[in-house]
């Protein structure tokens, strides 16, 4: 891997290798049961607008790689959104995930900064967060406080 850190747009091209982060990720990471699903239609809404039906008015959203299309090092995916009290949008950010291969670069920080500037070029303001209960989840807080302003924490309660 090159571990250069230039983020472009997921495209259907990228499918496969963006299939092997979250993977990845959330085997690393994840919380909950995967949907792969679920997973495939939030996919393919982000890489391919262009097949959402007429008048189908589902979540919309991007992915930002790093990497060629056989070898993604990184990916940040947003999602348009909205809270319940709400019509106002958001960007919401579902998943920042760098390959453990490239974890010593900036690709963590290069993708946090292209979010942001997908936040800026939209006028909606960006949610993003950690939640997991990885033994990284210090190291991942103090990255994203250092180039984010604040605004709460999140906890997790699993029952007795």
């Amino acid at each position: 891997m090159t571990c250069s850190s230039v983020v472009r747009l997921g495209r259907p091209e990228d499918h496969r290798e963006i299939w092997r982060l979250i993977l990845q990720g959330h085997k690393e990471i994840g919380t909950f049961e995967l949907s792969p699903d679920k997973v495939q239609w939030f996919m393919t809404r982000a890489l391919a607008p262009y097949t959402i039906p007429p008048g189908d008015m589902g979540p919309r959203g991007c992915i930002g790689v790093i990497g060629s299309e056989n070898a993604l090092e990184g990916m940040a995916f947003i999602l348009i959104s909205e809270f319940w009290y709400t019509h106002d949008k958001h960007l919401e950010e579902i998943l920042v995930y760098v390959d453990p291969e490239c974890r010593k670069s900036n690709h963590a920080k290069v993708l946090i900064d292209w979010m942001k500037n997908q936040s800026n070029e939209t006028g909606l303001k960006l949610v993003t967060g950690i939640f997991t209960l990885s033994e990284k989840t210090e190291a991942k807080c103090r990255l994203y406080r250092r180039v984010l302003p604040k605004a709460g924490e999140f906890f997790l309660y699993s029952g007795t």
